[in-house]
């Protein structure tokens, strides 16, 4: 027997109470500062580990795995924030829920594209001008991953305020 997509645990999951916390504009806001300052800081990183002679150091490494590490719960607070409405199958979502991803995902097409292109040309770029694949490799794989965050960073900022329950 299988269940219906709106009862699936991911569906459960995200619309349960238990992580309301997450949902308030606050805690929204937090998570996308939170995981814009460690893409800036990551992206600091690699342009700063491209320009040594090596390259790839122990410095970076160290870096570079406290920060993909740290980028977990990150991430999970801001698809609780959202109610992984972007992440679910669109039976499971509402009305109101489709119209918001597909806005973002309208509002952030064209900057996603973009940042795309810069994550090939910038590892081109540090390839070219370094000669150091990995960090390369690393700042095209970082901007790559934020152009597709976008869509969840602009649904996290730009989506309003859920009414409380006052139901008890």
């Amino acid at each position: 027997m299988s269940t219906a997509p709106e009862e699936t645990y991911l569906a459960r999951t995200f619309d349960d109470d238990r992580y309301a916390w997450a949902r308030s504009r606050r805690v929204r806001h937090r998570a996308v500062v939170a995981e814009v300052a460690l893409f800036v800081a990551l992206l600091a990183a690699t342009v700063g580990s491209a320009s040594t002679d090596q390259g790839w150091t122990t410095w970076f490494f160290i870096v570079w795995t406290a920060g993909m590490l740290a980028f977990i719960p990150m991430r999970s607070v801001l698809d609780l924030g959202i109610r992984g409405v972007l992440d679910r199958d669109r039976r499971s979502l509402d009305e109101h829920q489709r119209r918001l991803g597909e806005r973002s995902h309208s509002a952030m097409g064209r900057p996603s594209m973009a940042l795309t292109f810069v994550a090939i040309g910038g590892a081109v770029a540090v390839v070219a001008l370094t000669g150091h694949v990995a960090p390369a490799l690393c700042l095209g794989f970082l901007l790559w991953l934020a152009s597709g965050l976008l869509t969840y960073w602009h649904l996290a900022w730009t989506t309003p305020e859920e009414p409380v329950d006052t139901e008890i």
